[in-house]
């Protein structure tokens, strides 16, 4: 398979937003997981290095501050 076809295929398995549906599925974890005082970034790490999450840390973290931090917030 050429570099082009290689390109393709792997823009098809990862669609955007793909990352907001996975850390959605794992929001409440997450929620409970920063309660108990694990920060974000582990949080983060576990994901990724699991292959779960494969949206970069800074992206992760603006999830973080605007559907759990805020909605604790209100």
């Amino acid at each position: 398979m050429g570099l082009i076809e290689e390109l393709h295929a792997a823009k098809k398995k990862s669609p955007m937003g793909s990352g907001k549906i996975i850390f959605f599925r794992h929001m409440h974890e997450i929620e409970e997981a920063l309660n108990q005082g694990y920060t974000a970034m582990d949080i983060w790490t576990l994901l990724h290095n699991k292959g779960e999450l494969q949206i970069k840390y800074n992206q992760f973290s603006v999830y973080v501050r605007k559907y759990i931090k805020e909605k604790n917030d209100e």
